[in-house]
C-alpha cells in the first residue's frame, strides 16, 4: 500500500522561498511548526505529483486527514502532527483547511477572477500563518494582517511559477478575467517569453500584491513574541523585494528568485527595520525628553552606528542608545545657530544633570541613562569629556587647530564616547581604553575628511594647522582653504593618520572575543569603506558626498557574522 510519505518530492523547509521556523523562532516553537510543515509538505507533494491519478491523490489526502483526526495511524506525518497538536491543545482546523486547498489543486485548474483566487488563498496560504500565530499564543486580532501577507506570498509563488504550473500541471492561477482584460490568454504561458499582453497582466497582479503588502506592513508590530515579530518583518521585506523583481522581470524567460546573499541582506534589514519600530514604539506613542533613546534610535536608523548597535543583546543595545541620545542632544546644541552664551548655559545644565545622576538624583529625562550607568559602571569623566568637546565648538568656531588641540578634540567628542561604549560591550579594561583611543580618532578623522564642505558652511575647519602650513596653505577662511589646489596633500596626510589608527584598532579587536568586538568591528569596517571612497574620490572640488547605502551596511553586517 502506498503511503503519503512515499510520494515526498525531497523538498524540505530549506528549499522554500520564505523562512520556515528560522533561528529567529524560539526553539520551543520549532517542533510544532516543523510537524505542521512536514504534514503540509507531504500533502502538497501528493497534489503536485506528475503521474498519480486524481482519484489516488484524493484518497491519500483523505488518509492524511483521517490520521490527523485520530481515525487511523496510517500516515506518519499525520500521527506526528496530531501528537503535537494534542500536547499544545491546538486545533487541527488549519491543517484541514490546507487539505481543502490541496483537494482544489487536484480538481480545479482555473480561477475565474481575483475573488476566486483569494478564496483559494483562504485555504492554501492564510492557515499557515494562522497556525504559527496560534502556536505562539498571539491574538486573532493579528489574523487580517496575516491573511494579507500570506495571500501575497501565495500569489508571488504563483507568478514565479506561472509557466511551470501550466506546462507541468495544467494549472493557471492567473485570474481568467484579468488575462482577458489585457488581451492575453492561457496559451501565452506556453511561450518561451511573456507577450506584452501577458506582461501587462502580470504587472496588474504585482500591483494587487503590493496592495496586500501595504495591508500587512504593520503586521510585525502587532506580534508580541520577539522572534516571530522579526521573522515576519523579514518575510515582509523579502515579499516586497520579490514583488518589485517580478514587476521588472519576465518569469517565463528568467528565474525570478533572490540570491542567498541578497536574501541575507534583506533579512538583516527586515530585522533592523522591525527593531527600529519596536524601539520607537507603536504609532509614535513614545515621545518627549524621557524617551531620548527611542528618538535617538529613530534618528540613527539606517546608519552604520545603528546597524552595529542593533546586533547587541537587549540590555547592551538599550544602554548604547541611551549614550547615543545623550551625545545627540549635546551635539545638537554645539551645531545649532544661536547665541553662544545661551548654548554654553545649556551645556552647563547638561553637566549639572550628569553630576546629579551620579549623586543619585537623576532628572526624569536621564532615568534610563542612569540605569545604563549603574549596569555598566560608566564613568562620569567620560560624559563630562563629551560636553567639554561640545564646548570647544561653541566657544569659538574651530578653524585649523594645532595637532595637539585636534587630538584633544577627537578624544572628547569620539574617544570618550568609545570609552563609554567599550564598557557596554564588555571589553577588558586596558584593551577597551586602547580601542576607544584609536578607533575614536580613526572615526573622527574620517568624519573630518567626509564633512569638509559641510563644516566649512558653518565656518569650521578641522584640518590641522601644521599640515596646512607644510602644504603652503594659509590657515584662513575655510572656503578659501578648501579651494586651494594643495588641499589634497593635507587630506592625504590626515587620511594616513586615520588609517594608522584603524590598523591599531584592528589589532586590538583581533585579540578580543568575537562577540565582544562585533559591534566596533562593524563600525570600523563601515568607516574604513568611507575613508577608502574619500581617497578614491579625491579632494578637488566639486567633492561628491560619500556615504554607505543600506545594502552596503547589510553586507558589512553579514560579514561580521560569517567571517
Amino acid at each position: 500500500m502506498t503511503l503519503a510519505a512515499d510520494l515526498r518530492s525531497g523538498k524540505n523547509h530549506r528549499g522554500e522561498n520564505f523562512p520556515v521556523a528560522s533561528r529567529l523562532i524560539q526553539a520551543r516553537y520549532r517542533k510544532p511548526i516543523m510537524a505542521f510543515y512536514n504534514f503540509v509538505r507531504t500533502a502538497d507533494d501528493i497534489a503536485d505529483h506528475a503521474t498519480l491519478p486524481p482519484a489516488d491523490k484524493l484518497a491519500l489526502l483523505d488518509s492524511l486527514e483521517a490520521t490527523l483526526l485520530g481515525q487511523s495511524n496510517a500516515e506518519p506525518e499525520g500521527v506526528a502532527l496530531r501528537s503535537v497538536l494534542a500536547e499544545r491543545s491546538l486545533s487541527p482546523q488549519h491543517a484541514q483547511d490546507l487539505l481543502t486547498a490541496f483537494r482544489l489543486d487536484v480538481t480545479k485548474q482555473r480561477y475565474r477572477d481575483w475573488d476566486d483566487l483569494m478564496n483559494y488563498c483562504r485555504y492554501s496560504a492564510m492557515p499557515v500563518g494562522r497556525f504559527v500565530l496560534d502556536v505562539h499564543g498571539e491574538p486573532r486580532a493579528c489574523w487580517p494582517a496575516n491573511d494579507a501577507l500570506c495571500a501575497a506570498l501565495q500569489i508571488i509563488n504563483h507568478l514565479q511559477d506561472c509557466g511551470k504550473d501550466y506546462r507541468n500541471l495544467d494549472r493557471v492561477y492567473l485570474p481568467l478575467d484579468l488575462l482577458a482584460a489585457h488581451g492575453a490568454g492561457v496559451e501565452d504561458l506556453k511561450k518561451p517569453a511573456a507577450t506584452p499582453q501577458l506582461r501587462a497582466c502580470l504587472s496588474d497582479l504585482c500591483a494587487r500584491v503590493a496592495g496586500l503588502l501595504q495591508q500587512s506592513a504593520g503586521f510585525s508590530d502587532q506580534i508580541g513574541d520577539r522572534g516571530l515579530r522579526l521573522e515576519v518583518a523579514v518575510i515582509q521585506r523579502l515579499a516586497e523585494r520579490l514583488t518589485r523583481t517580478l514587476r521588472d522581470h519576465d518569469p517565463l524567460s528568467e528565474r525570478v528568485h533572490l540570491g542567498k546573499l541578497e536574501i541575507a541582506g534583506l533579512a538583516l534589514l527586515g530585522i533592523m527595520q522591525s527593531a527600529s519600530r519596536r524601539v520607537t514604539g507603536r504609532n509614535g506613542r513614545h515621545a518627549g525628553a524621557a524617551n531620548g533613546a527611542a528618538n535617538a534610535a529613530a534618528t540613527a536608523s539606517g546608519s552604520s552606528f545603528y546597524a552595529a548597535m542593533r546586533i547587541l543583546p537587549r540590555e547592551q543595545r538599550s544602554a548604547m542608545f541611551d549614550i547615543y541620545a545623550f551625545c545627540r542632544a549635546v551635539d545638537d546644541i554645539a551645531d545649532e545657530a544661536g547665541d553662544r552664551a545661551e548654548r554654553l548655559a545649556r551645556l552647563a545644565q547638561w553637566r549639572h544633570d550628569i553630576d546629579a545622576l551620579y549623586e543619585g538624583a537623576a532628572p526624569a529625562h536621564l532615568q534610563s541613562l542612569a540605569r545604563a550607568v549603574h549596569a555598566f559602571d560608566l564613568a562620569r569623566a567620560d560624559f563630562r569629556a563629551v560636553i567639554d568637546g561640545m564646548e570647544m565648538d561653541v566657544r569659538a568656531d574651530i578653524r585649523a587647530p594645532d595637532l595637539e588641540t585636534l587630538d584633544l578634540y577627537c578624544d572628547h567628542v569620539a574617544s570618550a564616547v568609545g570609552r563609554l561604549s567599550v564598557r557596554v560591550f564588555g571589553m577588558a579594561q586596558d584593551d577597551g581604553v586602547a580601542l576607544a583611543h584609536h578607533l575614536g580618532r580613526a572615526l573622527q578623522l574620517t568624519n573630518t575628511l567626509r564633512d569638509l564642505d559641510e563644516d566649512a558652511g558653518i565656518g569650521r575647519l578641522y584640518l590641522p594647522r601644521e599640515l596646512l602650513e607644510k602644504a603652503g596653505i594659509a590657515p584662513d577662511e575655510p572656503q578659501v582653504v578648501l579651494a586651494n589646489p594643495a588641499l589634497g596633500k593635507v587630506c592625504t596626510a590626515v587620511a594616513a593618520r586615520a588609517a594608522e589608527h584603524f590598523d591599531e584598532a584592528d589589532a586590538i579587536m583581533a585579540r578580543a572575543p568575537r562577540a565582544v568586538a562585533r559591534a566596533p568591528r562593524i563600525m570600523a569596517e563601515a568607516y574604513r569603506r568611507i575613508l577608502s571612497r574619500l581617497i578614491a574620490r579625491g579632494w578637488s572640488p566639486p567633492r561628491a558626498p560619500v556615504k554607505l547605502g543600506k545594502g552596503q551596511i547589510a553586507q558589512i553586517l553579514i560579514r561580521s557574522f560569517v567571517s
